[in-house]
C-alpha cells in the first residue's frame, strides 16, 4: 500500500503543481501589466485582497481539507455512499458560509476601505464580494475530488480561473481606467470575480461528466449514515481555518501598519506608498511563486496520509511524509537561492520601475527569499499533520510565528535605518519559527526518520553552486549584450542546468524515489547509468 499511496500522492502533486506553475505564469501576465497600467493605483487593488483572503479562508482553507480527508477515509474502506453524503452536506454548509461572507464584505465595504487606503477603495470591495459565495461553492467540488485523489478537476478550474482573470480583468481595468485609478483597480477586481464564476462552471462540468467513473461501483455492506457529518467537518475544518487565517490576518496588519509606521518615522505619503507597493506588489508576488508547488504537495499529502492512517499503515505514513518533505526542499531551496542571487534582474525583468524602487525592491527580495525555504517546509508539514489528524498543531505553531512577525515588524520598522526591511525580516522570521516547530512535533509524533543529507544538505549544496553560476553568468552575459532580459534568461537557464546536474550527480533521489516521479525512469538512467 505504501508504494501505491506514494505514487498516487506524487502524481496528484505533479498535476496540481504543473497547473499551479501555469497559473502563476498567467497570473504574472495579469499582475505585471496591471501594475504597469495602475502604478501606485495598485494600492486600491492590494487593499481588497487581505480582507478578501481572510473571509475566503473560512470556506476555502479548512473545509476542502476536511472534505478531502473524510472522503478519503470513507473511500479507503469502500464506503462510496458515505463519501457522497460528506459531499452533499458540505455543499449546504459552504453555501451558508458563502452567503454570510459575501454580505459582510458587501455591506461593510465603506468601513473596510476606510481602514486601509481610503473610501475610494469601497467599490472594489463590493465588486469582489460575490466571489466569496462563488468560491465557497467551488470548494465543495474541489475538496470532494481531492478526497478521491483526482486532482485534474481542481487543476482545470485553476487554469480557467487564471485565464479568465487575465482576459476579463485586464480588459475591464483598461476600459474603466480613464475614469480614475480606483476605477481601473475596480475593473481588475471585477475580472477576478467573473473568473471565479468561470472556474466554478469548469469544475462543476468536470464533476458531472466524470461522476460515474469517479464514484466506484463497489460499496460496503454497511454504509455510514449521514449523522455527525457536519460536526465532523467542522471538527477538522475549524482548526485548519484558524491556522489558514493567521497569514491573511497578518496581511491585514501589513496593510494597516506598514504605511502608517513609515509615515510615523518621517516618510512622506508618496515615499511610504512606494515602499508598501514595492513590498506587496513587486516582491511578495514573486516570492509566492514557488509556494504554488508546495501548496500542491500539501493538498496531495492530506488524502494520502489520511488514507494510510485509516488503514493503520505506519510505513506508508513515513514513506509519503519523507518523500513530501524531500520534494519540498528540492523545490524550495533552489528557488530561495535563485531569487536571492538574481533579485534585481528578476524584478527589473518583470516590472517597469525606476532605479530607486528597483534598489528597494531587490533588497526586500533578498531578505524575503530566505523565507521561501521555511514557507515550503511549513506548507508541506501542515499537509502531513492535517492528514495525520493533528490539524491543531500547525495552527498553534503558525500563531506563534504570527505573533513573532507582528512584534518584530513593529520593533524593527521604527528604526529609520531598517524601515520597510523590518516587514520582510519579520515575515521570514514567522515562517522560520513555524517551520522548525512543525518539524520538531512531526518527528516526535510519528517517529519519522529523515535522511538529513539527502533531504536538506545535498539540495542546499547544489543550490549554492547554482546560485554562484547564475550570479556570475548574469554579469558575463550582460557585459556582452547589455540586455537585462537576455542576461537574466541566460543566467536562469545556466543555474537550472547546474542544479539538475548536481542533484543527479549527488543522487539526491534514490532509484525507488524516481520510480514514482513522472519521467523518473529517464532520470534514473542518467543518474544510475542503467538502460
Amino acid at each position: 500500500m505504501a508504494k501505491n499511496d506514494k505514487k498516487t500522492f506524487v502524481k496528484g502533486a505533479v498535476i496540481l503543481g504543473a497547473a499551479g506553475l501555469i497559473c502563476k505564469v498567467i497570473g504574472a501576465f495579469f499582475r505585471i501589466p496591471l501594475y504597469n497600467m495602475l502604478g501606485d493605483g495598485m494600492q486600491y487593488y492590494e487593499a481588497v485582497y487581505p480582507y478578501y483572503s481572510t473571509l475566503l479562508v473560512i470556506s476555502s482553507a479548512g473545509l476542502p481539507t476536511a472534505i478531502s480527508r473524510m472522503v478519503a477515509e470513507r473511500m479507503t474502506v469502500g464506503d462510496v455512499l458515505g463519501a457522497k453524503r460528506v459531499f452533499r452536506k458540505s455543499q449546504v454548509l459552504l453555501t451558508v458560509i458563502g452567503i454570510i461572507t459575501t454580505a459582510l464584505m458587501f455591506f461593510g465595504a465603506d468601513f473596510l476601505a476606510k481602514t486601509t487606503v481610503g473610501p475610494l477603495a469601497a467599490p472594489s470591495f463590493r465588486v469582489m464580494s460575490p466571489a466569496l459565495l462563488i468560491v465557497s461553492l467551488m470548494c465543495s467540488y474541489r475538496g470532494y475530488l481531492q478526497g478521491l485523489q483526482q486532482m485534474t478537476g481542481t487543476a482545470m478550474s485553476q487554469l480557467a480561473e487564471q485565464a479568465g482573470k487575465l482576459a476579463i480583468g485586464l480588459y475591464l481595468a483598461a476600459k474603466w481606467m480613464p475614469r480614475g485609478l480606483e476605477y481601473g483597480a475596480m475593473g481588475a477586481v471585477a475580472g477576478v470575480t467573473l473568473s471565479e464564476l468561470l472556474a466554478l462552471i469548469v469544475v462543476g462540468v468536470f464533476y458531472l461528466m466524470r461522476r460515474r467513473d469517479l464514484e466506484l461501483e463497489q460499496q460496503c455492506a454497511e454504509s455510514s449514515d449521514g449523522k455527525g457529518i457536519i460536526r465532523g467537518l467542522l471538527a477538522i475544518a475549524i482548526p485548519v481555518t484558524i491556522g489558514a487565517s493567521i497569514m491573511p490576518i497578518t496581511g491585514i496588519a501589513d496593510a494597516s501598519l506598514i504605511k502608517r509606521t513609515l509615515l510615523d518615522i518621517g516618510f512622506s505619503e508618496a515615499a511610504a506608498s512606494m515602499r508598501y507597493v514595492a513590498l506587496r506588489s513587486n516582491v511578495t508576488n514573486i516570492i509566492n511563486m514557488p509556494a504554488v508547488l508546495t501548496i500542491a504537495l500539501a493538498m496531495s499529502l492530506v488524502p494520502a496520509i489520511s488514507a494510510a492512517r485509516t488503514a493503520k499503515d505506519q510505513k506508508a505514513i513515513h514513506s509519503v511524509s519523507a518523500m513530501g518533505i524531500k520534494l519540498a526542499m528540492f523545490i524550495g531551496i533552489p528557488c530561495a537561492v535563485g531569487l536571492f542571487a538574481l533579485s534585481a534582474p528578476v524584478i527589473d525583468l518583470l516590472y517597469s520601475i525606476d532605479a530607486q524602487r528597483l534598489e528597494i525592491a531587490s533588497a526586500l527580495m533578498r531578505t524575503s527569499a530566505i523565507g521561501v525555504i521555511f514557507l515550503s517546509l511549513v506548507q508541506t508539514l501542515t499537509g502531513i499533520l492535517q492528514g495525520a489528524g493533528k490539524q491543531h498543531i500547525p495552527v498553534i505553531n503558525l500563531f506563534i510565528g504570527g505573533v513573532v512577525k507582528v512584534v518584530l515588524m513593529l520593533t524593527l520598522m521604527r528604526n529609520p535605518q531598517i524601515e520597510i526591511q523590518g516587514a520582510a525580516i519579520s515575515t521570514t522570521a514567522c515562517y522560520t519559527v513555524a517551520g522548525i516547530l512543525d518539524a520538531i512535533y512531526l518527528i516526535r509524533f510519528t517517529k519519522l526518520k529523515l535522511n538529513v543529507l539527502d533531504t536538506f544538505i545535498k539540495p542546499l549544496v547544489a543550490a549554492l553552486l547554482m546560485g554562484g553560476v547564475a550570479y556570475f553568468s548574469y554579469a558575463m552575459i550582460y557585459s556582452r549584450f547589455a540586455s537585462n532580459a537576455i542576461a537574466a534568461g541566460g543566467a536562469i537557464v545556466a543555474g537550472v542546468a547546474v542544479y539538475l546536474i548536481c542533484v543527479l550527480w549527488m543522487r539526491v533521489f534514490s532509484e525507488e524515489d524516481l520510480a514514482f516521479i513522472p519521467g523518473g525512469s529517464i532520470l534514473a538512467r542518467l543518474q544510475f547509468g542503467r538502460r
